[in-house]
């Protein structure tokens, strides 16, 4: 059965990433939608700065303009232009206008917290949201399974995801954030539901559930990245501080925050489309479509 992305307004300038993959299957998801919905939000999240959104809607709707029928520049902008206002709203969030520009003329406080100094924070946040993609992306294949009528694998799936509830429970009971009483009764459940994971998947089911929790670490780089932005743009900050002469320090100040802008469009871009693409695309996409053709237009 050949296969034609269809999507309404707001999804179909995302088929340009769609476009990068090989055709789902007829049976399998288009994944459009769902790079819609989470790319724009991991993009704000790495970036996080309203300065550097303000600056990159602004580009996006002058690219818009002038795409004339180039539709892969027109579909390019108009991703930049959402990714912006995420970009904006996190940075609100985090209290970031180019940088800590807010705390340094004007004394604010992040709204919800500051990147530079809550690391640990961060880093559950970012684990925490990918725990949520990858639990969805299993919850998926199991749908998925369940519309083919494979038993077994959709048991595989469901059985996945709660053993990957599991280990997140239990070393939240280990770190304080849940009762240390809770471990006891969630590693028997663990130890009942191991030999139906092995039924339903197979020996190397326990494997793929490693590499699962293993895909969940990868959103670290959700924080990592944004670290790095973040404390780029501090640097800039300081630097021009340090010249002792506005215009001199001006300069330096905007040259730095260009690199940082320029990194911002590329490294929050390439990450969160591997995010998609290999943490979650692969717990519930089918490849092999082959592309619809018609006779004629």
């Amino acid at each position: 059965m050949p296969i034609a992305l269809k999507n309404p307004p707001y999804f179909r300038p995302f088929e340009l990433f769609t476009g990068l993959l090989p055709l789902p299957a007829y049976t399998s998801y288009d994944p459009t939608p769902f790079i819609a919905i989470f790319f724009p939000l991991f993009f704000g999240m790495i970036l996080g700065d309203a300065g550097y959104g303000l600056v990159l809607g602004i580009i996006s709707l002058v690219l818009i303009k002038r795409s004339g029928k180039r539709r892969a520049v027109a579909d390019a902008a108009k991703i930049l232009s959402v990714s912006s206002l995420y970009a904006i709203f996190f940075g609100i969030l985090y209290g970031e206008f180019f940088g800590d520009l807010p705390q340094r003329l004007f004394a604010m406080e992040p709204l919800c917290i500051e990147r530079r100094t809550a690391i640990i924070p961060m880093l559950c946040f970012a684990i925490a949201i990918g725990a949520g993609h990858v639990l969805f992306g299993l919850f998926l294949g199991a749908v998925s399974a369940f519309r083919k009528k494979e038993k077994r694998e959709v048991l595989y799936r469901l059985v996945s995801v709660i053993l990957i509830l599991c280990v997140i429970t239990v070393v939240a009971s280990y770190s304080g954030l849940f009762p240390a009483l809770l471990s006891r009764p969630v590693i028997i459940t663990m130890l009942f539901l191991t030999p139906v994971l092995l039924f339903a998947g197979g020996l190397l089911a326990p494997l793929e559930l490693l590499k699962s929790i293993g895909n969940i670490i990868s959103y670290v780089r959700i924080m990592a990245i944004g670290l790095t932005s973040v404390l780029l743009a501090f640097v800039a900050n300081h630097l021009s501080g340090l010249t002792g002469d506005v215009v001199t320090g001006v300069i330096v100040a905007g040259l730095l925050h260009l690199l940082n802008i320029i990194l911002g469009v590329f490294a929050p871009t390439i990450h969160a489309l591997r995010l998609h693409y290999v943490e979650f695309f692969s717990k519930f996409i089918e490849h092999g479509g082959r592309r619809f053709e018609p006779l004629k237009k």
